[in-house]
């Protein structure tokens, strides 16, 4: 079918905010990169990801194939922005993946409103401060997960069903919390398919398709690669060491985790708490909630990923929903959400800007990079986590003090384990004559083993 020269402008208008969201994340990450302010997890995936076809690991996971920490095989579709950008690629893509999720979400608000109030919800989910934090962080296997979860909505909204089932494949091999994610979802479709035979049926090959892979990754592939690697995530459900007892340590566990409920709906103006779509973000909240790790509650951590797409789809339905009975009220919260985005983004930004965006790039980031990349490649070299994640081509980095032969460090970057752990250990060594300064300038210091 021939769209309409109006579609087609409106289409249009979408691209050019996905080009200006994708851009501007692209920006910050580049220039996050740059400070080095990246951390382990950057130099982890470009060792794991620049390694297929031999071995699919990283030093800092122990050497082991990364499909045994997690199953993730879907981060090997990476390795052209790697092998083009280097290090820093991988961040772009994941930009580009999570700005993309805009075009899903103009499919179901489309479906719903005509253009120019589908437009407006669309530029408003172009604000959503969990996606601009899902956009900039460290590239992880999440960076997948806001546009397949948005579009399995979009593709069970508008009952396009070979659609839905490929998305759910594809979630499912973007990390194994999907297979229970997917599993509930299905059913919750199920559920609210009620007689529509169809869509029941759908809902339920879901939830299959999560325990059969389930079975696949647990039962096959992880004997197949290496039975005696243990399955490390579920110590972040071992509530068995925590401390208990007493109103304090309740209000402290409670808390935060109502904190993070807020800051992921309230930007949204708890428009997801209206639409049935909402219902989706139930397993994310609880595997979410559920964790004793505090990390897991930082709204700029990538666990949030697991949220942003249901959300955001939750967003548009419930603006739908609102907007048939109380079309006034529905507009209000809409910019009632926009404002309320603008507003996290500039005094609570889960992106955490003060930090890792807190100066501009300098003569000193220049030289640490120019110092990295003088070193002998494809040696022991060993550093802090931000400058590993400038290493991660070289399959022998790794992270902290440990006897390789050449460690690199910079004495103007500061971290709790480099003072109390590291920066011990090194000067033992120097006063122990086992290393020898090859380089010192401006902070920047190259040892290297003495004898090598």
């Amino acid at each position: 079918m021939k769209q309409r020269p109006a579609t087609l402008i409106y289409n249009a208008l979408v691209w050019a905010l996905f080009l200006a969201l994708a851009t501007t994340l692209c920006i910050i990450v580049h220039w996050r990169y740059a400070i080095f302010r990246n951390d382990v997890d950057l130099g982890i995936f470009t060792q794991v990801i620049s390694g297929i076809g031999r071995g699919f690991s990283s030093t800092a996971e122990g050497g082991a194939n990364h499909l045994l920490v997690h199953w993730s095989p879907l981060v090997a579709t990476a390795w052209p922005f790697l092998r083009a950008f280097g290090p820093v690629g991988l961040e772009y893509f994941q930009a580009i993946l999570v700005a993309a999720v805009l075009f899903p979400v103009w499919g179901l608000a489309r479906a719903r409103f005509r253009p120019v109030p589908a437009l407006a919800l669309v530029a408003v989910a172009a604000l959503y401060p969990i996606l601009w934090a899902n956009g900039v962080g460290d590239f992880h296997e999440m960076a997948f997960v806001p546009l397949l979860s948005a579009t399995l909505v979009y593709a069970l909204d508008r009952r396009r069903w070979p659609l839905s089932i490929a998305t759910a494949l594809l979630l499912a091999c973007t990390k194994e919390d999907q297979f229970v994610i997917l599993a509930a979802n299905g059913l919750i479709f199920a559920a609210m398919a009620r007689n529509d035979v169809r869509a029941k049926r759908v809902g339920w090959s879901i939830s299959g398709l999560a325990a059969v892979m389930a079975f696949v990754y647990f039962a096959v592939v992880r004997p197949a690669l290496n039975s005696h690697v243990p399955y490390l995530s579920l110590e972040f459900f071992n509530w068995a060491g925590a401390q208990g007892g007493g109103h304090a340590s309740i209000w402290a566990m409670l808390l935060p985790r109502l904190r993070y409920v807020l800051i992921i709906l309230a930007p949204l103006a708890f428009l997801p708490c209206i639409s049935r779509y909402g219902l989706f973000l139930i397993p994310g909240f609880v595997e979410i909630l559920a964790s004793r790790q505090s990390v897991t509650i930082m709204p700029g951590a990538h666990y949030s990923a697991l949220l942003t797409g249901y959300a955001l789809a939750g967003f548009v339905d419930g603006a739908s929903r609102l907007n048939a009975y109380k079309p006034r009220l529905a507009k209000g919260l809409v910019v009632a959400a926009a404002a309320a985005s603008i507003g996290v983004a500039v005094f609570a930004s889960p992106m955490e800007y003060w930090y890792y965006l807190y100066r501009p790039p300098n003569a000193h980031d220049a030289l640490l990079e120019a110092t990295l990349g003088r070193l002998p490649r494809q040696v022991e070299v060993g550093s802090e986590d931000e400058i590993f994640a400038h290493l991660g081509l070289d399959r022998n980095a790794s992270i902290d003090f440990n006897g390789q032969r050449w460690f690199v460090y910079d004495r103007t970057h500061y971290s709790e384990h480099w003072q109390k752990i590291d920066e011990p250990a090194v000067v033992r060594a120097l006063a122990r004559n086992e290393y020898v300064v090859r380089s010192d300038r401006d902070g920047v210091v190259v040892l290297e083993r003495s004898g090598s």
